[in-house]
């Protein structure tokens, strides 16, 4: 398991994801997975997450709008693994920013966490910085 969950909130954000993406895979510390919480885009961001890797687990727990865990699993909450590190993907239906940060914080399993938002980027040794400390 790893130490850190790097989390992002998205909403129709397929156009600038990709740079968060490229940041996460230029990392000089893998020690990280990557939480993707999708409120309810419609412009592709699901087909472009499910084309970065290799499902290895295909349904998780479910939530509502508000970010509430309901009953039960669901094929919108799954698993990818990449090359470079794990990716989880959540999508809820639309309810706002706070209500993906709900979310983020009832699936993130590891001890850290950090947000960061879906048209921004980390440098290249964030996580290397935030283990460190």
């Amino acid at each position: 398991m790893n130490t850190l969950t790097v989390f992002t909130p998205t909403y129709n954000r397929k156009h600038t994801i990709v740079r968060t993406y490229e940041s996460l895979c230029r990392q000089s510390n893998g020690d990280f997975e990557w939480l993707i919480v999708d409120d309810g885009s419609t412009d592709g961001t699901r087909e472009w997450v499910e084309s970065l890797g290799e499902k290895v687990e295909k349904t998780r727990k479910q939530f509502d709008w508000m970010g509430r865990e309901l009953e039960g699993e669901d094929a919108n909450h799954f698993v990818l693994r990449t090359e470079e590190f794990l990716i989880e993907y959540v999508y809820k239906p639309n309810g706002g920013l706070y209500t993906g940060y709900n979310v983020a914080y009832a699936a993130i399993q590891t001890e850290l966490c950090v947000c960061i938002d879906s048209d921004d980027y980390m440098p290249d040794d964030a996580v290397e910085k935030i283990l460190k400390c």
